[in-house]
């Protein structure tokens, strides 16, 4: 049977990053693969924890002069950490797939279509909900405010994330695979959120849904870009995850902070996703660790605050929030 094996740049997500494992598993991940690079928070202590009791494997992405999401990808692909049966997953760690369907697994929604072998997921983006300190709980359960599924602006409001055969594609994209190794479109078996052929037109290129290809029925991406206007300070501090030097400030605060509606639909797996998290944190180094991360948070919060630039940005965000 094929596996599900995901793939993940990371830079400074510790506070967040048990959460997030215990969600992949819960939802069925088999193989969580991490490339962490530059980590000052404590994440690659507790990634490497993660791997030595087998529930990630992690691997030093640190380069000098190398986008380290594409140089993730490329190792991804040199490694052959996927065969060409298994599904590959690139996914970041602010995005939870949200299976909507069956057991709400991977393995239900590949049984809810069964000739796909690619699948696009459209995120639905998560505003703050007008939270504005920083709290060690679930993410999926501070910020259950988001955009409606018809929200077209901005463009990032259905922007794709696609999981896909291995064997179908030679390069993975930020939002979708390149460079396919079959000639016609139909052998790619691609299909939406709702289990609907996509067009044809994404044989060519597109990174995010249209009206032709929008569906949530079956799956939707639960895109968590802001959190806290505290933890948002820190994000702007550490600079985009994979986009070395780029900066970020009130306009795209405003441009992702959607707080529309209310979307509780992940809620189906909180409760295997939090049987699995106790288990991780009942290792009493993974909790030292996670703790550690949690403080290191805390503590370039207060930092932060103390600077007048980025205390004006905090005020600015509560403002508009």
């Amino acid at each position: 049977m094929s596996k599900f094996v995901s793939v993940t740049p990371m830079k400074n997500e510790g506070p967040f990053i048990v959460e997030w494992v215990a969600h992949n598993l819960a939802i069925g991940v088999d193989e969580i693969t991490i490339f962490s690079n530059d980590c000052t928070d404590g994440s690659d202590a507790l990634l490497d924890r993660l791997d030595a009791m087998g529930k990630v494997r992690h691997f030093d992405n640190t380069a000098r002069n190398a986008a380290p999401q594409r140089r993730a990808y490329r190792r991804f692909l040199k490694m052959k950490l996927a065969a060409d049966d298994d599904w590959v997953i690139p996914i970041d760690a602010d995005e939870f797939i949200n299976v909507k369907t069956g057991d709400n697994t991977l393995r239900a929604l590949c049984d809810a279509i069964p000739p796909a072998r690619t699948i696009s997921m459209t995120w639905r983006l998560f505003g703050n909900a007008g939270v504005q300190d920083y709290a060690d709980g679930f993410l999926t359960d501070q910020f259950r405010m988001a955009a409606p599924e018809n929200t077209r602006n901005p463009p990032q409001a259905w922007g794709l994330k696609t999981m896909f055969h291995r064997g179908l594609w030679g390069h993975i994209g930020v939002h979708r695979p390149k460079r396919p190794t079959v000639e016609a479109f139909a052998d790619l078996h691609w299909y939406n959120g709702s289990g609907d052929l996509m067009p044809d037109r994404y044989l060519k290129g597109s990174w995010r849904s249209g009206p032709d290809s929008l569906g949530y029925d079956l799956v939707q991406i639960n895109h968590y870009a802001l959190k806290s206007c505290e933890s948002y300070l820190v994000k702007k501090a550490r600079g985009r995850a994979h986009h070395d030097g780029e900066s970020l400030g009130l306009e795209y605060w405003t441009t992702m902070n959607h707080n529309d509606v209310e979307d509780r639909s992940i809620d189906a797996i909180r409760p295997a996703k939090s049987a699995i998290y106790d288990e991780l944190l009942s290792d009493p180094e993974l909790r030292r660790l996670h703790d550690a991360c949690c403080e290191s948070h805390r503590a370039a919060i207060k930092d932060l605050h103390a600077k007048p630039e980025t205390n004006a940005l905090f005020k600015e965000m509560v403002a508009v929030s």
